[in-house]
């Protein structure tokens, strides 16, 4: 498994590398510390599984590199991992195509947990924010095969025009599928979609 660790602090790097290793000893680690180096990485490196990308890089954009990463290696789980924990942060992150936001207060353990689940390719947000958010559901809502195919395209962070590629759909189409998917789901925002979602436990798994 290709991993990607992109922060302009050697020091928080070296940390997540030496944890993401201990998840899966068979990782192959690839550093960057701007966002140049990380997409030069991601053209090179196109089967990226996992990158851990702090948004508050030097005086660069971290939610642009999210987007730029996730056009050129869609299969990429990005998980944001950042000095801020409140839910503009979150849903930002999310909106730009997470599928993960880490605190960087989290503990190893925390942080460890978070990725066993983007990796099980299960959306993870911290407790502390989704907690915020009541959710009704205690089981997933009642939609089409289509629709769940749309819904986890969203799930893993790709934006309509790779959702319309990926399931051969018109932009159109792809629109209406998500307009039933927000009414099922009973929410009016991608991230308001996410995080309901994060909380029900038995999704459909036929994707």
């Amino acid at each position: 498994m290709k991993v990607l660790l992109v922060d302009d602090h050697s020091l928080f790097r070296a940390g997540l590398r030496l944890l993401t290793q201990s998840i899966r000893p068979d990782t192959e680690i690839y550093e960057a510390n701007g966002i140049n180096d990380a997409l030069e990485l991601a053209q090179r490196h196109t089967d990226f599984r996992l990158c851990l990308l702090d948004i508050h890089l030097s005086n660069e954009n971290g939610l642009h590199a999210l987007t730029q990463l996730k056009l050129i290696a869609p299969e990429i789980a990005v998980v944001v991992v950042s000095s801020e924990d409140n839910f503009q942060a979150v849903s930002n992150s999310l909106d730009a195509g997470a599928m993960g936001f880490i605190p960087k207060r989290s503990t190893p353990t925390e942080l460890s947990a978070a990725l066993q689940r983007v990796l099980n390719d299960e959306l993870y947000i911290p407790p502390s924010i989704s907690h915020e958010r009541n959710n009704k559901f205690n089981t997933a809502p009642a939609m089409s095969k289509r629709q769940w195919d749309v819904f986890y395209c969203l799930m893993r962070g790709l934006p309509n025009k790779l959702i319309c590629r990926e399931l051969n759909l018109s932009e159109n189409t792809v629109k209406s599928h998500l307009a039933a998917i927000f009414r099922a789901f009973d929410v009016h925002t991608r991230t308001q979609l996410l995080i309901v979602a994060s909380k029900i436990n038995n999704l459909p798994s036929f994707h």
